[in-house]
């Protein structure tokens, strides 16, 4: 059996060979040795720990995962991906680029996908790169189409997934929000959205956006209620947070009551709640209440954070 190098040898070798970028047979000439006797140096300096070996890889998102495990220890959920925001990328960019991999890496398993509405969700399915190989997935809008959005139910990022992954989709021909009482509980009673509804809590996962009171589509979302002074003064007093799905909470994740629970047509959070596993995506620290009040609910499973944002919630909330 050889003995073994010295630490000198070993160091010399692999600073020649991995720094210096000579090749073996240079570097056995160099240091007296034959070519063989320098393939064993330089794997027993990987073996010794004197050489590391990492590899980079671009298309790999970082994470960080001492905050995603006081996530999950603070809010009691399953999972967390929180990932740092690079130079020159939105944390809205970050969040859809890590829950597209999530998605891709899934898929393949998967028979049934819940999908809502909102800015990540279309970023999310813009960064979907696959073959159309999910041919047994069908997806599954949870809730009506956003206000202002094109088509009648605001289906678009939900077919454009379908066709990317070569899944079948399924439209919700209703608009998420309406403005009495009284059209909520005549669509209601309406048989193709009482389907609609039921594909919707029948999925085995659903991805959903987290929305922010007073902010982006959340803000449009209770402009479409066209609530009235005395509405509006109710829904303040409940001290909204944030929505998912358009239902709004407040900051200990209680689920809101009228008049904003009898505004919106599709799934409920006692709905999603029975869904096996919920995830939820949002970027920015303005999210930051609404990121806490939907971990609160016991709607969601998971979550996809920014770093900044995923610090912030936690902050709020007073874990960190």
């Amino acid at each position: 059996m050889p003995a073994p190098r010295r630490a000198d040898v070993l160091v010399k070798a692999a600073r020649l060979y991995y720094i210096e970028d000579r090749s073996q047979g240079e570097i056995a000439r160099e240091l007296g040795l034959s070519r063989s006797s320098v393939s064993r140096i330089l794997t027993a300096a990987r073996e010794q720990g004197v050489v590391e070996v990492r590899i980079h890889d671009p298309s790999a998102l970082a994470r960080v995962p001492e905050i995603e495990a006081t996530l999950v220890a603070a809010f009691g959920i399953g999972s967390a991906i929180v990932v740092p925001r690079r130079r020159g990328e939105s944390p809205v960019d970050v969040v859809a680029q890590a829950t597209a991999r999530l998605f891709e890496e899934r898929v393949a398993g998967l028979r049934s996908l819940g999908l809502s509405w909102g800015i990540t969700v279309d970023r999310f399915v813009e960064q979907i790169d696959l073959e159309p190989i999910a041919r047994g997935l069908v997806i599954c809008p949870l809730v009506g189409g956003l206000p202002s959005e094109a088509g009648p139910a605001g289906n678009t990022s939900l077919e454009v997934l379908a066709a990317k992954c070569g899944a079948t989709s399924f439209r919700f021909e209703s608009p998420a929000v309406v403005e009495s009482h009284q059209t909520w509980a005549a669509m209601n009673h309406e048989s193709s959205i009482q389907r609609a509804v039921e594909r919707a809590a029948g999925v085995e996962i659903a991805f959903v956006g987290i929305g922010s009171y007073g902010l982006h589509n959340s803000r449009r979302v209770i402009a479409a209620m066209h609530l009235s002074q005395e509405e509006t003064a109710r829904l303040s007093k409940q001290q909204p947070v944030g929505d998912i799905c358009g239902r709004y909470y407040d900051l200990s994740g209680r689920p809101l009551g009228l008049p904003s629970s009898e505004r919106v047509i599709g799934i409920s959070l006692a709905q999603l709640r029975d869904v096996p596993e919920v995830i939820g995506l949002a970027g920015g620290v303005e999210k930051a209440p609404g990121v806490v009040g939907a971990l609160r609910t016991g709607v969601l499973n998971g979550v996809i954070l920014d770093e900044d944002l995923a610090r912030a919630a936690l902050n709020l909330a007073g874990t960190e």
